[in-house]
């Protein structure tokens, strides 16, 4: 049989989103480690251990009480397992253990730290193979997939503002109308006041972009009968349909934050053609 080098089968190899929950699950909830003060804990007996450090953690009094009250219930073996399982499993412990690796059981400074700093590498790891990227903001950290459009936008606008571009794209965002159709407004907002040069570079883009806008229910409400803006066929759209629409105008308001950024480039270009011939 051929050998196939070492290096051709980690290339090769497919991603199992499966096999990789399973390592983070293990080494966070069910791997007992010496914690130094001779107690054997798990990772994420020390996070409950250590909770009230957490700036997250709001009215709750323990781990057992902010799952409970959140919502959190990650099993060994899910009757339903997805890449969504995955991804929220990864935010829930990386967000948990990210806070407790200058710490260990107990708030002791020897044992855990060194096993809860390299979970978090593991978490990050995980993330960066199936192709999602922090996205952080108030001292918390959602994941949310890689999109060159969206990080090339989110890289021109105001900090804000950036976040609410990356986080359009997190699972939590899909099917939920009314989250979107905030980030839009927000976006939509930022690019009125700049309407007249993206007529300038593209018409045809600001024409469409600003038409979507003011008649897909988004910064009117175009769905409610007897109002001035109500239109009949946007009010008769199936949710599914309202959805690809704002998917499509996010889309289109990252395109337009491209094209005033390329704008600007293009008169910096223009005036260094100008120096040049000038000044030779």
């Amino acid at each position: 049989m051929k050998r196939i080098p070492f290096s051709q089968v980690l290339k090769n190899a497919s991603i199992d989103i499966r096999r990789e929950y399973d390592r983070l699950y293990g080494m966070f909830c069910l791997q007992k480690l010496a914690d130094g003060t001779g107690n054997s804990v798990t990772l994420r007996d020390s996070c409950a251990a250590n909770f009230i450090i957490l700036p997250f953690r709001g009215t709750c009094v323990s781990l057992d009480d902010f799952d409970d009250f959140y919502g959190y219930s990650f099993e060994k073996i899910p009757a339903d397992f997805n890449l969504e399982y995955l991804i929220s499993f990864c935010e829930y412990s990386y967000n948990l253990a990210v806070y407790n690796q200058g710490v260990g059981y107990g708030m002791s400074l020897f044992g855990l730290s060194q096993p809860m700093q390299f979970y978090v590498q593991q978490v990050m790891k995980v993330i960066d193979t199936v192709g999602y990227m922090a996205n952080s903001q108030d001292g918390i950290t959602d994941f949310v997939p890689k999109d060159q459009a969206a990080i090339s936008a989110a890289e021109v606008v105001d900090p804000a503002l950036s976040y609410r571009i990356i986080e359009y794209k997190h699972h939590s965002m899909k099917g939920n109308l009314e989250r979107k159709k905030a980030t839009l407004i927000a976006l939509a907002d930022k690019l009125e006041a700049k309407r007249a040069k993206l007529k300038q570079v593209n018409g045809s883009l600001e024409s469409d972009l600003f038409y979507l806008l003011n008649n897909v229910n988004v910064r009117h409400n175009n769905a409610d009968q007897g109002g001035k803006n109500y239109i009949h066929f946007v009010a008769d759209m199936k949710d599914g349909d309202i959805e690809q629409w704002y998917d499509d105008i996010y889309q289109m308001c990252l395109l337009a934050f491209l094209e005033l950024d390329h704008l600007e480039r293009k008169e910096r270009v223009k005036q260094l053609k100008e120096d040049i011939q000038k000044n030779g």
